[in-house]
């Protein structure tokens, strides 16, 4: 049974599984992910939630023991095909990790990476401009605006992680994948950062996988649970936090396991 909801879908994975080598990680997934929309997606370490997020953009093409079925469409487009695009894929669907990790470079140099890598004509003031308009997306650039020819590394932790953001945004993709995207800030950057998510659900359709369910409630317009790689529920976050369908979720939620 697919898990939807009565809006346009961006993303849309049908009878997805997954393995690493002989183990499985995903089984048998339905789900469509609304455009210009926050999934938060949660569930115990080991759940698949993180396999699910790589699957979207192709990550997990990466690892050679890696092996999947089912069909992942970004607008109603197979991503999963042998003429795919892989890398236009991933510039399309774009992530963010855990941990992160602006390149050892200047501030205006890691914004200004992805766009020289796709499109080497675009220099000078039009680079600039880019540069300049991505940091604002990203509610970093009063933060950085004196600073940008210093090291990307030289920023706090929740200033590299909204810099590796505006390095994605300059390259304009459609999806924002982030993977916990908070476990190694302080409360004061993860506040930031969830500020910055909800402005950008106006342009971007966003995913995110969280073990903080005080985030995921507070940002998601969508919660999808994953168990022992299969997702269990799926619907508005309003009536997850309220009155989940399945037991097994409310007994998550209400920390009776996780």
């Amino acid at each position: 049974m697919l898990n939807t909801v009565n809006e346009k879908t961006k993303l849309q994975a049908r009878e997805l599984s997954a393995w690493y080598g002989r183990t499985p990680a995903l089984k048998k997934v339905n789900v469509a992910i609304p455009s210009n929309s926050i999934v938060g997606l949660i569930g115990p370490s080991g759940c698949g939630k993180s396999t699910f997020l790589r699957c979207l953009n192709r990550m997990n093409d990466l690892i050679r023991s890696f092996r999947q079925e089912g069909k992942i469409t970004l607008d109603e487009k197979d991503i999963y095909t042998q003429d795919t695009d892989i890398v236009l894929i991933r510039r399309k669907v774009g992530m963010v990790f855990q941990q992160p990790n602006p390149f050892p470079m200047s501030v205006f140099d890691n914004v200004a990476f992805g766009v020289r890598e796709h499109n080497r004509g675009v220099n000078g003031k039009k680079l600039e401009e880019i540069v300049v308009n991505s940091l604002n997306q990203a509610n970093l650039w009063d933060e950085v605006k004196d600073k940008l020819h210093q090291s990307g590394l030289s920023l706090s932790g929740g200033q590299q992680q909204r810099l590796c953001i505006a390095r994605l945004l300059a390259v304009k993709p459609e999806v924002i994948l982030l993977d916990e995207p908070c476990s190694a800030l302080d409360p004061l950057s993860t506040g930031k950062i969830e500020e910055l998510l909800l402005e950008l659900k106006k342009s971007y359709t966003i995913v995110v996988v969280t073990h903080n369910l005080g985030q995921a409630f507070r940002i998601s317009d969508y919660i999808g649970f994953f168990l022992l790689g299969q997702l269990v529920e799926f619907g508005p976050a309003a009536e997850l936090a309220v009155k989940p369908k399945e037991k097994v979720t409310a007994d998550y939620i209400s920390g009776h396991f996780g």
